[in-house]
């Protein structure tokens, strides 16, 4: 396959494996839907790798009611992709090209009292990723971790001792506030637990 995938933000796309199964989409999009959603060019929107967190993947469309405009974007975690390796993450690939035909079609080729099924995980759907040559699973099962763990302080209810942890957010606003809150099982107030570093 010629040429190499658009920059995401500055950093090359050092994916070769990944940048051939969006290449191999994009052609049977075009030759069997006439679509020209060729993202690997920038053209149908912004291709990235800089999705964080618990998703693999995200198709997502900003509309412009008044000009009629979309900005369209493919999104991929790249640092999923690391751990778990180009060739499993394929599926990904096609799972949001799939988003990206089943939004084309309703919003802009469907027609009033069309009886398809354009759900986001509907037989549609469903029937382009087997078009692609991929299962038709919902959701992804890579090894994935949080973008961000926060510390957690350790809290006790003073009257029915019932423990709870609360987030940065929530400790400090009670250290300010001390009724801000209070145990929902009795309306207990709560004392901060001193025992280990996450409060227990």
């Amino acid at each position: 396959m010629n040429g190499r995938l658009p920059q995401s933000r500055g950093a090359p796309v050092p994916y070769p494996l990944l940048q051939e199964e969006i290449l191999r989409v994009e052609g049977i999009i075009r030759e069997r839907s006439g679509l020209d959603l060729t993202f690997s060019d920038g053209r149908a929107g912004s291709l990235r790798f800089d999705l964080r967190g618990l998703r693999a993947g995200l198709f997502s469309v900003r509309l412009h009611p008044g000009d009629r405009r979309q900005e369209m974007s493919l999104r991929f975690n790249g640092e999923i992709i690391e751990r778990v390796g180009e060739e499993v993450f394929l599926p990904t690939i096609a799972h949001e090209y799939a988003h990206a035909v089943v939004f084309q079609l309703k919003y802009n080729g469907g027609k009033r009292g069309d009886r398809a099924d354009y759900s986001p995980h509907g037989t549609f759907w469903r029937s382009l990723m087997k078009l692609f040559g991929h299962p038709p699973d919902r959701c992804h099962d890579y090894p994935v971790s949080r973008a961000r763990t926060g510390k957690v302080f350790g809290y006790r209810c003073t009257d029915c001792l019932r423990e709870f942890r609360l987030g940065v957010i929530r400790h400090e606003r009670l250290l300010r506030d001390p009724g801000y809150l209070v145990c929902g099982k009795c309306r207990g107030g709560l004392e901060r637990l001193q025992d280990g570093p996450d409060g227990r």
